[in-house]
């Protein structure tokens, strides 16, 4: 989008909008003290190419607070309350200001703040950009009076991110860095429209807003699979072995390398699936993981491999197939030309990089892409990912010992955790509706700020589940929100991550539901199965599971249980505990 005129991205976004054509609104609105019609078409147009429908509105210009009343219906709001059209109002010079009248000016903007996040508490989700003195002094390099406002009120901001679950900051002060003070503003046009900031400076900010997201439509990326020679190290491994390709610290070239290896351990840290996919000889390879001494991203921090002779594009569906999550969560790295444009045309929902010719770029281009494509969250769950998933692969080892899947299901001495209405676990719930999709029976997305108002909610309950084995354990890896009305409970998602499917988990989990419903006095049980093109695979569970289905369509089936009919799932092997 960067090379892009916003004459081009307004045509694009023609042809992009028609492709969407039925897909469900990803509803935004804009609420700005400037003018952000430029804001509207650049999110749009970054939103359609990640396969999102949007449908973006923006507000009455300068009319935030009023605005802010009027947004029940919109899934994203975002605040852009600029300080330099709030200080334009007044006729006085802001440094003539007195002390007196500084701190005027600040307790009327937090009031204007606190007012804003009443009124959209109940939102999924808020975004509101930091202030910024960039554009009131550009070039200022002392220490000035509206600099000082600008910190306190940032800090005030920051501050009620602590209590406010739905709030999302924005520093714009990253992205007027990215983008050059002279390059973000359009004074011109400010003063004929109040257009203070230029494509340049939107096309930025997107990414980062993009992000934001991303995270809560289920397009955040899982994965990144590495080529090998001139990738992660400089060099190929077949002729130059393995004295001869350099990623040391030492070298002007193999630190660069040697930094795209210590990144990628970082992101082993943060619960990124680390793979290689490598034209190369497998035994060769592991001498390098195992005995190289520069070598930072050893095999503990690596998930998968696929180290042969194979095609690239073949290796990566069989990866995909191994983790169990879909090419659209994957990036691809590779220094060749052809491998990626392999991969472009045969796997298009696999992002690509090609690491750069001016290899002093690669570390930086890298960490963009890694910083508008990936959310870290911080989530015990997450950050023992690389464990989780390694334990699964030995799973899948020791499932090949046993005579049937019962037998070996039975082996794996399976517990279960099952907790209703657990506060401390709002953003891992969260999480889960954001980022599953296969074992997703309607695929609703939540924010925190959702979950906790379920929770509140003495007619909803939210139920978690944690399972370990003795291969370790798995975290919280199952959810499912139900709504109550009257004698009558409705299932308005049934989740479970791809690590623990294949284990009938979700069938205890279920009969575990529905024990606890009938003690609440509940007597029938709704349930819907609405088709992606990601959880085909469950389409029959409540089939199989006893309900009755009272509607069928090619995307959507309703079905109903009679509480007192259910047959109870015998699963002995899988142990309950709540």
């Amino acid at each position: 989008m960067e090379s892009l005129k916003y004459s081009e991205i307004i045509k694009q976004n023609s042809i992009l909008a028609k492709e969407l054509v039925g897909n469900s609104l990803y509803r935004i609105k804009i609420l700005s003290n400037v003018t952000c019609n430029q804001l509207k078409d650049v999110l749009a147009h970054n939103l359609m190419k990640s396969n999102i429908n949007p449908d973006i509105q923006i507000g009455n210009y300068d009319n935030i607070i009023q605005d802010s009343y009027n947004c029940t219906s919109f899934q994203l709001v975002i605040i852009h309350y600029d300080l330099l059209n709030v200080i334009e109002k007044d006729n006085q010079f802001i440094e003539d200001y007195t002390d007196d009248q500084i701190n005027a000016l600040y307790q009327s903007i937090i009031s204007d703040i606190d007012q804003i996040l009443i009124n959209l508490k109940l939102l999924p989700t808020v975004v509101f950009d930091t202030f910024s003195a960039s554009s009131i002094y550009q070039n200022a390099v002392c220490s000035l009076k509206v600099e000082r406002l600008v910190k306190q009120l940032n800090e005030y901001l920051y501050s009620k991110k602590e209590t406010i679950l739905n709030l999302n900051i924005l520093d714009i002060n990253i992205t007027l860095t990215r983008v050059g003070i002279a390059n973000a503003f359009d004074f011109r046009m400010y003063y004929l429209s109040k257009t203070l900031y230029s494509i340049t400076f939107w096309k930025e900010y997107v990414y980062e807003l993009s992000t934001i997201i991303y995270k809560y439509t289920g397009k955040i990326k899982k994965a990144i699979i590495f080529d090998c020679d001139n990738t992660l190290w400089k060099g190929i491994l077949g002729e130059d072995g393995i004295s001869g390709i350099d990623m040391s610290l030492e070298s002007k070239v193999g630190q660069i390398f040697n930094k795209i290896q210590q990144i990628a351990v970082w992101l082993s840290k943060q619960g990124v699936i680390i793979g290689l996919c490598s034209k190369n000889n497998s035994s060769d390879v592991d001498q390098v993981l195992n005995e190289h001494t520069d070598m930072i991203l050893k095999k503990d921090y690596i998930v998968v491999s696929k180290v042969n002779w194979q095609d690239k594009a073949s290796n990566l569906k069989e990866i995909a197939k191994e983790l169990n999550i879909g090419l659209d969560s994957f990036v691809f790295v590779d220094d060749s030309p052809f491998e990626v444009s392999l991969i472009e045309e045969q796997l298009p929902d696999v992002l690509t990089l090609l690491v750069p010719k001016s290899i002093q770029e690669y570390p930086a281009q890298f960490l963009t892409l890694i910083e508008r494509n990936f959310y870290f969250s911080g989530t015990i769950s997450d950050i023992e990912k690389t464990k989780q998933y390694k334990a699964q692969f030995e799973r899948l080892e020791n499932m090949s010992k046993h005579k049937s899947l019962d037998d070996y299901l039975s082996s794996l001495n399976m517990e279960i955790k099952i907790i209703e209405d657990d506060i401390t676990q709002i953003p891992r719930i969260s999480q889960l509706t954001q980022k599953t999709n296969q074992f997703n029976l309607t695929t609703q997305r939540y924010t925190e700020n959702q979950i906790q108002q379920f929770m509140n909610n003495e007619n909803d309950f939210v139920f978690s589940v944690s399972v370990k084995d003795k291969f370790g354990e798995s975290g919280l890896s199952a959810i499912c929100i139900i709504h109550g009305d009257n004698e009558t409970a409705i299932i308005d998602s049934l989740l479970m991550s791809c690590r623990i499917m294949g284990r009938n988990i979700e069938y205890a989990f279920l009969s575990f539901i529905i024990d606890t419903l009938k003690e609440k006095g509940y007597k029938v049980l709704n349930a819907s199965w609405i088709m992606t093109n990601k959880n085909v695979p469950v389409k029959e569970f409540y089939d199989m599971s006893g309900f009755l289905p009272v509607k069928i369509a090619d995307d959507i089936k309703l079905y109903t249980l009679t509480i007192s009919d259910y047959k109870r799932s015998q699963i002995d092997y899988i142990k309950i505990n709540n």
